[in-house]
């Protein structure tokens, strides 16, 4: 199966290694790949997580619809557990994301990206959500998720028209963290993963259940939690004493 989970030390990387279908995914590896956010989400190891794929063409450009399935079209008629690719609906991850995206990432595979906490683009990476092009619509988290980070204008532009953008534009738009040259891309991704590891990971945990909730003054047990753990009095200590703090929750 094209779908690999590699975990190491507290970093896991998720990949979709069908390059030479430009990563698109037939129903046997959208189970999978549901199952491998699964397995990440339970492992409590994990503190960030990098949504990658192979080869430098494609990202993801959403559902196969050209393969030889069992499962047809119906699979994609009905509604999936935790969105397209096991992600764009999920909501529930208590660890950043990252999508490390090279080519393009159109329909389901933009709205993997769209779903994750940050994204690096190549400059070859193009996005888009072409379903109106085609008669379908994308509901696996692609109009809410577009919605809620562009301008309304922006946002039915690209959703009513499937225009394709590229990396400056969705760099401009706040669609992506950082942008750099392909040879970049592995390098760039890792200087982020190591940021956000400096962070301790029940305020990271919090901070998500707020954005979730759309209230960052929430009492999410989350943010309680945060707030009374013995990390909650180690940062400030280490802060005093002039030191890298040493986070002990998952």
């Amino acid at each position: 199966m094209s779908v690999t989970v590699e975990v190491s030390g507290s970093r896991a990387d998720v990949s979709i290694e069908r390059p030479d279908v430009l990563n698109a995914l037939d129903a046997a590896h959208h189970e999978r790949l549901l199952e491998a956010w699964d397995e990440v989400e339970r492992d409590e190891r994990v503190r960030v997580a990098v949504l990658r794929a192979a080869g430098d063409r494609a990202f993801c450009v959403g559902a196969d619809m050209k393969a030889d399935d069992p499962e047809g079209l119906d699979y994609w008629l009905r509604p999936h557990r935790a969105g397209f690719g096991g992600i764009s609906r999920r909501g529930t991850m208590r660890f950043p994301t990252v999508a490390r995206v090279n080519g393009h990432a159109l329909g389901g595979g933009f709205e993997m990206v769209l779903a994750c906490d940050l994204a690096v683009a190549s400059t070859k990476a193009s996005f888009g959500l072409p379903e109106v092009l085609v008669g379908r619509v994308p509901l696996d988290g692609g109009v809410r998720l577009l919605a809620a980070s562009l301008p309304p204008k922006v946002a039915r532009e690209l959703l009513l028209t499937g225009r394709r953008i590229d990396a400056e534009e969705a760099l401009a738009r706040g669609l992506v963290n950082r942008v750099v040259e392909p040879d970049r891309l592995d390098e760039a991704v890792d200087e982020l993963v190591d940021r956000l590891l400096r962070g301790a990971p029940l305020s990271q945990h919090a901070i998500k259940d707020a954005l979730a909730g759309g209230d960052t003054a929430a009492a999410t047990p989350s943010l309680i939690r945060a707030l009374t753990s013995r990390d909650g009095e180690e940062g400030p200590r280490a802060f005093r004493e002039r030191r890298t703090p040493t986070w002990e929750a998952r």
